[in-house]
């Protein structure tokens, strides 16, 4: 999805404090934090933090033929209708997408290779929003539930906002700035066996801004949208995208 407000703690902020320390004193800092580096604890770490941030260990989707792949498209294409924004992107996704921000893949070589029971669908909104919807199929609903909880919780990004969405029941939302560094709002709906995601990265995005404490009207979006999802139960259905 298609820029974020810079960390205020950058790097360049600590090259800046460690450059007014005594020669000596940076010596003895650059040591032990190479020290640290090359214990087994800290170089551990690093890597396992890396995993965490891309979804690595999150429950996997099961597979499917790619037959079922239409049923899975259907229950998201009904987010935005063709007269309502431009579809340019869609395919097969796996769970660690809602992390990575990964394209979307295409049809199979082989017509007979199962697929990941995952599907994704992106528009350009009218008001050139980036909108995204996903569904995603587990083994079971508690596994379901189980990705939810992580997708749904806080990222490593700075600033990452977490809560419970006020529309549907039981949906929660994201606010965080993705990989192409755009800050971004989801909501995240389980249903059943189904976790379904909608996503809303504004339009217009330049460096410095919005941050995602700024994404108020991004999340009503979302939320609207998703009470046009199979098994939403909204109590006032969205008629129409949000202005």
């Amino acid at each position: 999805m298609s820029a974020g407000r810079p960390d205020p703690r950058s790097p360049t902020a600590g090259i800046v404090r460690l450059r007014a320390l005594p020669a000596g004193s940076l010596l003895a800092c650059l040591a032990a934090l190479l020290a640290y580096l090359l214990l087994d604890g800290g170089a551990g770490r690093a890597p396992q933090r890396a995993s965490l941030c891309l979804g690595q260990g999150a429950p996997s989707v099961v597979g499917v033929a790619a037959e079922e792949l239409g049923e899975l498209r259907a229950s998201v294409a009904r987010v935005l209708p063709e007269r309502l924004g431009h579809l340019y992107e869609e395919g097969t996704i796996v769970g660690s997408t809602v992390w990575t921000d990964a394209a979307p893949a295409g049809p199979a070589v082989d017509p007979g290779e199962r697929r990941p029971a995952g599907y994704e669908m992106r528009w350009w909104a009218p008001n050139g929003d980036d909108l995204v919807a996903d569904v995603l199929v587990f083994s079971s609903p508690s596994t379901a539930a189980r990705f939810l909880a992580r997708a749904a919780a806080p990222r490593c990004s700075l600033g990452s906002l977490a809560g419970s969405a006020d529309r549907p029941p039981q949906a929660r939302n994201l606010a965080w700035t993705n990989p192409d560094d755009a800050a971004e709002a989801d909501v995240y709906l389980a249903r059943g066996r189904r976790v379904y995601r909608i996503a809303d990265a504004p339009g217009g995005q330049v460096a410095g801004g919005p941050s995602v404490r700024d994404l108020g009207p991004a999340l009503r979006t979302v939320d609207s949208l998703a009470c046009l999802l199979p098994g939403a139960h909204c109590a006032s259905p969205a008629a129409s995208v949000p202005a």
